[in-house]
């Protein structure tokens, strides 16, 4: 079988289709205190409802980054605990509708420390599959605490996942520490804003391209009182090629079938479409290397 002209699968595969939705929108406002947050998760279930009703059948949704709580100078007021009613709110949904969905939330974690910008994902038992700290916040303008760690789990339909945030995606060693641990899906989660449109398509596709992994990116779209966020979520195959996007600057509901099954093959084979394996085994089809290549010693970044 062949998938575009990229990466030559051979032999019977079969696998399973993971049906997620994209939800590109703003918080209802930017939160000063939890009543606040409350409201911008009643927008945030508007979405979900009406993806439910026009969208049926998904297994996953992902909402921007931050929207439970926006962007403002006081989003630390907000925060929000892992025991909070938010919280609770967030996994009783996801329990009723039986879906899995990754949020963007401000949490305190209650150590004393500044609280993080999180992916918090949600399975569909109402139960937190995953808590990501963003790893590289935005400099100078996030204050906040950075985590440490490129985190890979499972998900629905023989998904691997690593979620990342927003300026985390401007790093190569983001996506290739979440290829290197097994992702099949990235999922993106952004409040990008103007003037990057263009910066941020790059590093989607390149960031698919490159690990052979899906990337499900979501934005931010509309203004606050500080940005304009300019949308354009979308689903890049792992050819690099966008599969559907979002339009510019407005708020979006769109679904998309990804195959997780299908970037597990195609990582697994030695062959011209699997980029990580030609790392280790530069030159395979030389005679000169007897079919196994050279390994990457030439390669100085990687020595580290």
């Amino acid at each position: 079988m062949n998938i575009g002209n990229c990466y030559p699968l051979h032999g019977k595969i079969e696998t399973e289709a993971l049906s997620v939705v994209l939800l590109q929108m703003s918080p209802a406002l930017s939160a000063k205190n939890k009543s606040d947050v409350d409201l911008n998760i009643d927008k945030i279930f508007e979405y979900i409802d009406r993806a439910s009703f026009g969208l049926p059948g998904f297994d996953l949704v992902l909402t921007p980054e931050i929207v439970l709580n926006g962007f403002s100078a006081e989003f630390y007021k907000s925060a929000v605990t892992l025991g909070s009613s938010q919280i609770a709110r967030l996994k009783e949904k996801c329990a009723e509708l039986q879906i899995w969905a990754v949020f963007g939330v401000i949490i305190d974690l209650e150590d004393g420390i500044f609280p993080r910008n999180c992916a918090l994902t949600v399975n569909s038992e109402g139960e937190i599959a995953n808590l990501y700290i963003k790893t590289t916040p935005w400099i100078p303008v996030e204050p906040f605490t950075p985590g440490d760690e490129i985190q890979v789990f499972d998900g629905p339909k023989g998904s691997r996942i690593a979620t990342i945030i927003c300026s985390d995606g401007d790093y190569m060693d983001s996506w290739r520490e979440a290829a290197h641990k097994g992702a099949n899906v990235v999922c993106r989660i952004s409040d990008y804003m103007t003037p990057y449109q263009d910066a941020y398509e790059i590093t989607n596709r390149a960031g698919a391209y490159f690990n052979r992994t899906y990337v499900l990116a979501t934005n931010s779209s509309e203004m606050d009182e500080n940005f304009c966020y300019f949308g354009r979520s979308m689903v890049v195959g792992p050819d690099g090629n966008i599969i559907t996007q979002a339009p510019e600057g407005t708020p979006y509901i769109f679904k998309a079938d990804v195959y997780p099954g299908l970037c597990d093959h195609i990582q697994k084979q030695a062959f011209m479409g699997n980029l990580r394996w030609q790392e280790h085994h530069r030159g395979a089809s030389s005679p000169e290397t007897g079919g196994v290549g050279r390994d990457k010693s030439m390669y100085n970044c990687l020595k580290r």
